[in-house]
């Protein structure tokens, strides 16, 4: 007895076809999660660079705000003078402040083991953008005067930097103070600097009021009805 013939069976497997789109699928999908890894590392790196330029930038103000704030005149000195110089004047440094500022020594709260020195912030070019802080320091009193003068390096990589002095009245880019009196120091300071690092950018400013600018007098002894002017309330 025959049977009927039977078709063969069909062999399982993948048509080229198949292959081709699921290798497309494959080649897309793994695009996509390579664009999104790249969003997120660019994302994670923007906000880093972020944080860290506001951080340096306000760790560079707030370092020069604490000694301007703890400046001194001390009369007849022209070591504790205030100057404010640019260019040429500047100790081959596109800016430089100077100043003498007292502070209390590290790990201490009281001004009797405090550190009399005069700093200068000095601002130089790298390039057209790029520019350094760093500050001198070079002790008044004591044997540290004798030491050579401290350089350390309070910003590398600045955008821009200015310093403006007021004397009361106006903001001024250069100051040539004297030792021979309070009247040598500016009342206050304005400092605004522009950081980037990275993709990051930050611009920042800051006035800083300066004690020893504010000049104090003594009421005048003009007879006012028979009274000292500084009896009359």
């Amino acid at each position: 007895m025959k049977h009927p013939a039977q078709s063969p069976t069909r062999r399982a497997g993948f048509t080229l076809v198949e292959l081709l789109v699921a290798l497309a699928l494959a080649v897309v999908v793994t695009a996509l999660v390579l664009a999104t890894l790249a969003i997120t590392n660019r994302t994670r790196r923007s906000q880093a660079d972020r944080v860290a330029c506001r951080a340096l930038a306000d760790r560079a103000l707030g370092q020069l705000a604490r000694d301007l704030e703890r400046a001194f005149v001390f009369p007849k000195n022209d070591a504790t003078a205030f100057t404010l110089s640019r260019g040429a004047a500047a100790s081959n440094a596109v800016l430089e402040l100077a100043f003498a500022r007292m502070a209390p020594l590290p790990g201490e709260d009281h001004l009797r083991w405090a550190e009399v020195a005069r700093v200068a912030y000095r601002l130089t070019e790298a390039g057209p953008t790029n520019f350094a802080l760093t500050c001198t320091t070079q002790p008044l009193a004591g044997p540290a005067a004798l030491q050579p003068v401290t350089t350390n390096a309070v910003f590398q990589g600045l955008e821009a930097f200015d310093v403006a002095l007021f004397d009361g009245k106006l903001w001024k880019d250069t100051w040539i103070g004297s030792g021979a009196s309070t009247n040598g120091a500016p009342r206050a300071a304005r400092i605004t600097l522009a950081a980037q690092r990275g993709l990051a950018q930050h611009a920042a400013t800051a006035e800083v009021i300066i004690p020893v600018g504010l000049k104090f007098e003594p009421p005048k002894k003009d007879k006012v009805q028979g009274k000292n002017i500084s009896e009359i309330h």
